[in-house]
């Protein structure tokens, strides 16, 4: 028997913290990780894929449609916002994390809602052409010491 469970952490384009951060295998309870706290929400991941050149990745999350629901994703496709997911094994007698899926980070790239449903497109967040996120720029902080000068033999 398997358990799974996710936690989404949204933030800016910057990767600076929004406030809201998610859990969907506690109800009713706020889960910690990595000093952050997860509140419950009932929530499904899709999970990303793939197009044939790995250029496109997709995936959405499905939430029951509410109005603070509405005015945060709302907020978060205006704004580029990214969406932290990890994924982890579960007891499943326990619910008790045993393990780690997968971390992954998306952008928020729309939604769509009908009366009961809200369903969240996330893309790939190093598309910059067409999702303007996130905006990195190689540093000698990200990747230690970088050549002034050189040549590219392409051979």
């Amino acid at each position: 028997m398997l358990a799974i469970g996710t936690y989404i952490k949204l933030t800016t384009g910057e990767q600076a913290s929004t406030g809201y951060q998610f859990q969907n295998f506690h109800v009713g309870e706020t889960r910690s990780y990595n000093g952050t706290g997860y509140m419950y929400a009932g929530f499904g991941f899709s999970g990303g894929t793939l197009d044939l050149e790995a250029g496109n990745v997709s995936a959405s999350l499905v939430f029951a449609v509410n109005e603070l629901d509405l005015v945060v994703f709302k907020q978060a496709a205006d704004e580029r916002w990214l969406a932290e997911i990890r994924t982890v094994w579960l007891n499943p007698d326990t619910l008790e994390e045993t393990g780690t899926y997968s971390e992954e980070i998306y952008a928020i790239t729309g939604f769509e809602h009908d009366t009961s449903r809200l369903s969240v497109r996330l893309g790939n967040p190093l598309d910059a052409v067409s999702q303007n996120a996130p905006r990195r720029v190689l540093t000698q902080d990200l990747v230690g010491s970088l050549p002034s000068t050189g040549n590219i033999n392409l051979s």
